[in-house]
């Protein structure tokens, strides 16, 4: 197995717990994301954001199963777009704050795994 694709792997996996974590526990996860709140409409949102990380791990450990290349490049990609998101909404409501680090590294790490893909094509 490459080192891309076991990156691939690994970091579906991350985010799958979570995810996972995020949906069972939506309030501890409002402090990690950066938006601490104990409100309805908070946990709503955290859960939905849950939703949406269980949905981008599935789909790229799935294809990093199946060994699609191709499946695994694009879904990397796209999946950049989730803690860039995440990064840029955080800050906007709560201003340079600790937690930007961690949709950073997120941004980051799902790059990386992508570059390895890529340099492993050449």
């Amino acid at each position: 197995m490459t080192r891309g694709r076991t990156a691939t792997i690994l970091g579906s996996v991350a985010v799958l717990g979570i995810g996972a974590g995020a949906l069972r526990w939506p309030r501890a996860s409002t402090r990690t994301y950066g938006i601490p709140n104990d409100d309805a409409d908070t946990h709503a949102y955290v859960r939905a954001v849950a939703a949406r990380d269980l949905v981008m791990g599935g789909m790229v450990l799935w294809a990093a199963i199946a060994d699609d290349r191709p499946a695994m490049e694009a879904g990397l990609l796209a999946c950049t777009l989730a803690p860039l998101a995440d990064l840029l909404l955080a800050r906007q409501r709560r201003g340079n704050i600790p937690q930007l680090a961690i949709h950073g590294a997120g941004v980051v790490g799902v790059l990386l795994a992508w570059a390895a893909l890529r340099a492993e094509a050449s």
